[in-house]
């Protein structure tokens, strides 16, 4: 089995060095890296330019997006695979930390029907006192995501984020999901799951992407699989706890990046959207009105940045629609055994 580990990078230059240096550790050798420069202006493809040009694939003058910089790796590493080749992409942030045998306990757990591969994942906490690279980390006990659960409104939310680790999370399971910071997807799925190319839907730019992916993998019948003995560590941005109150979710919210959060409060408009059937939308109505409902008139009067995104997003409702049309023609798996993983 061979890896391609796909890593998307975005002013990163300070976290490059230790996660490249994670991966020259792995116990598992048969990977090959490669690299996407999505227009960083902080020397981060100066640095790679200097270190590592060989895993230079891709870079691109502006950002454009986690979702987009995914794809054109995932075509470029599509179009480029032997015929008939077993292998698999391990997309990955750039602020990460793979523990020596995290690569070679995903591709153990690979098997008929695994769709996804999600390593635990915990918090890392870094300080620059250099010039070069994050000098100081620390490897918490905090979860950062153990995958994708989903609630009675539809919304995901990473399974543990925020909770210390008292080995709740020790045993394998199927998840709704992956999440987005990193997971293992085998090329066969890919091909399988794609629209018009696109494994992540270009159109989201960043955040919820991963949502999106989720629904696609459950309605064509691929498994998520936990690894618990897969390890990594992500020194996340933008992070809250799973199980937060309203005023907990209103701090947060006013304290994460006015752009990111108008990107991931349409993206979850958009999840809905394209996924849900029409049962689906009659059993969770109750929790949508109330959650997405609440959350969508709250950013609409209270933060420009996200009226605008909502407002400019109704452009993009037909292109949802064809790509709803696309998913659910192509839906396997009943919506009563998807409803199974509602919590």
């Amino acid at each position: 089995m061979h890896v391609y580990i796909h890593i998307i990078a975005w002013n990163e230059r300070d976290y490059l060095p230790a996660l490249l240096e994670s991966l020259e550790g792995q116990t598992y050798k048969n990977f090959t890296i490669r690299l996407l420069d999505n227009g960083s202006t902080d020397g981060t493809y100066e640095f790679i330019q200097g270190h590592c040009p060989k895993n230079l694939v891709v870079r691109n003058n502006k950002n454009l997006g986690f979702a987009e910089g995914h794809n054109q790796l995932i075509r470029f590493t599509l179009d480029r695979a032997p015929e008939g080749q077993k292998a698999a992409i391990v997309l990955a942030n750039a602020d990460m930390l793979f523990e020596p045998e995290a690569v070679e306990r995903m591709v153990g757990a690979l098997s008929k029907n695994v769709g996804a591969v999600q390593p635990k994942i915990y918090r890392a906490f870094g300080e620059n006192i250099g010039d070069e690279y994050l000098e100081e980390t620390v490897k918490s006990d905090i979860f950062d995501t153990t995958g994708l659960v989903v609630s009675k409104s539809w919304r995901m939310s990473d399974r543990g984020a925020g909770d210390m680790d008292s080995g709740q999370y020790d045993q394998k399971f199927d998840l709704f999901g992956p999440g987005g910071a990193m997971f293992m997807i085998p090329l066969d799925v890919v091909r399988d799951v794609m629209i018009d190319k696109d494994l992540f839907d270009s159109d989201f730019f960043a955040y919820r992407e991963d949502c999106d992916l989720a629904w696609r993998l459950q309605k064509r019948q691929w498994k998520t699989v936990f690894v618990p003995d897969a390890i990594a560590y992500h020194y996340r941005g933008m992070y809250g706890a799973e199980r937060q109150t309203w005023f907990q979710r209103l701090k947060n919210r006013k304290g994460q990046n006015p752009f990111f959060a108008s990107y991931s409060t349409r993206n979850q408009l958009f999840v809905l959207l394209k996924n849900l059937t029409f049962g689906d939308y009659i059993i969770g109505l109750p929790w949508i009105i109330f959650n997405e409902g609440v959350r969508v008139i709250y950013a609409f009067f209270f933060e420009s940045q996200t009226r605008a995104r909502l407002i400019s997003g109704i452009g993009l409702i037909p292109k949802m629609l064809r790509k709803r049309k696309h998913i659910l023609k192509r839906q396997l798996k009943p919506e009563r055994e998807i409803r199974g993983y509602v919590e």
